[in-house]
């Protein structure tokens, strides 16, 4: 089971985890370059696959994670000259990702798990899969792979690495500098939104078109850079990426995220768990990218369609939602959006049933063994009798297996049709639905009931 995965090895000195004063593990609330430890990170593969070993700084990772009643932190790994080497150089994601990394993020399960919260809920999945769900749509995202952790030689349980959607992550899979980037994030505690690169002025931009109304057609392509008939404006800045927005929010919605990218937990009147991106060029709007998806896959009833008041009285309290909410009143937008659900929740889609299960068994397979390992190291933290894989694990799998991937696509297929983003009017049938087609290939289109009115050079009939 310990050799079902690959494993990080972190050695540092003890006292710089768990002395009193200075150790960043017993004191797990402090942040930024003052706490800050030096580290020797080493990838290791059971079976003898050439890894790395980098030296680098280390330092706690996380917000509600914090408190020292948590006995299972996750840590945030920064390559710098000072340690010796100012980049990690490793195709940690394959040919998926990037190569190169300033920094990186071992994160493990807070919510819903064994070791923190004595959850018998745990599957150790939930965030990894709204991340995968993102990539597969087309867009870029969170990429993540699955780790045994030890430190010091001591075994530390079942981690997931995690990429940051920050500057040097638009420079790498967006291009030009890292200098170039506008970051907005929410900053836990406040719960309130901030610039961690650039600044906060094209949001606000956004933001003041958006609270203005959108419902225009004008107002709607302006945000995108774009004439009231939707082409290039070269006087215009591009605010916002609409198709990412769409399939970035469908994400939210069938998962029944809780708590991003407003937070049910803060009574939906503040964002969290959302991170905005954009370069300053102009020539690209705003995309957003799934971030902390714990509390998902939880109730196969939960609507997050809102409408919430997050956002209605500051920027501060701002998030994509608020965007989608003010785009609801454009018909335009509510069609582009009814194209998106179409294409992810019918036909095999991405949201449908079998395809959003087999992703989530995909990632099952890969921990199914390793989960004995984190059952051995957290199983009793919280309580004498330990969880395990063959108990709570299996259940907690496949209560979702068999009970929320069945019924989600139907359930969040209604609530987004009462609120007008998918209409009643039934889409026509291809007696071929994508894909490659032979030589002579006859396309037969029909639907339940209505006339079929069809283009050929992509323009809306």
């Amino acid at each position: 089971d310990l050799k079902s995965l690959p494993s990080f090895s972190i050695v540092l000195d003890l006292k710089d985890l768990f002395d009193p004063s200075r150790g960043i593990y017993a004191n797990p609330g402090q942040d930024g370059r003052d706490w800050e430890r030096p580290s020797s990170l080493e990838l290791i593969f059971p079976d003898g696959k050439k890894g790395f070993q980098i030296n680098s700084g280390i330092r706690i990772r996380g917000g509600f994670s914090r408190t020292t009643s948590n006995p299972k932190h996750a840590f945030r790994f920064f390559f710098r000259e000072d340690y010796g080497t100012a980049k990690l150089k490793y195709p940690l994601f394959g040919d998926a990702g990037t190569d190169t990394f300033d920094a990186l993020d071992l994160r493990t399960f807070q919510n819903y798990s064994w070791s923190f919260q004595a959850d018998a809920r745990g599957v150790f999945l939930r965030d990894q899969y709204s991340r995968d769900v993102q990539l597969a749509m087309g867009h870029q995202g969170e990429r993540g792979d699955f780790y045994h952790l030890y430190i010091n030689g001591q075994y530390w349980g079942l981690y997931n690495t995690c990429e940051r959607p920050e500057a040097s992550f638009g420079a790498t899979y967006y291009g030009g500098n890292k200098d170039d980037y506008d970051v907005i994030k929410v900053e836990a505690g406040p719960y309130t939104i901030n610039a961690t690169d650039g600044n906060m002025d094209a949001w606000t931009r956004l933001y003041n078109l958006a609270k203005a109304g959108l419902d225009t057609d004008a107002a709607y392509q302006k945000v995108q850079g774009n004439n009231p008939d939707g082409t290039l404006n070269p006087a215009y800045e591009v605010l916002l990426d609409v198709p990412n927005l769409i399939d970035y929010m469908l994400v939210i919605f069938y998962g029944g995220n809780l708590d991003a990218p407003i937070s049910n937990f803060l009574g939906n009147t503040r964002p969290n768990n959302w991170y905005g991106l954009r370069n300053r060029n102009g020539e690209e709007g705003f995309k957003f990218f799934a971030h902390d998806a714990e509390h998902t896959l939880l109730n196969m009833n939960e609507d997050r369609t809102g409408p919430f008041s997050a956002g209605d009285s500051s920027v501060l309290y701002s998030s994509p939602q608020y965007l989608w909410k003010k785009l609801q009143a454009n018909p335009e937008f509510r069609m582009v959006a009814a194209d998106h659900i179409h294409r992810h929740f019918f036909n095999g889609g991405l949201l449908t049933p079998d395809a959003a299960r087999d992703h989530f068994l995909a990632r099952k397979a890969e921990i199914d063994r390793a989960v004995v390992g984190e059952s051995a190291r957290w199983g009793d933290a919280k309580r004498a009798a330990p969880f395990t894989r063959n108990g709570e694990w299996v259940n907690a799998i496949n209560g979702i297996v068999n009970n929320f991937f069945p019924r989600r696509t139907a359930i969040v297929l209604n609530q987004l049709r009462a609120d007008g983003f998918y209409p009643n009017v039934a889409a026509p049938i291809f007696n071929q639905h994508g894909g490659n087609i032979p030589r002579g290939f006859n396309l037969t289109m029909t639907a339940t009931a209505g006339t079929i009115y069809h283009t050929r050079d992509g323009s809306d009939p």
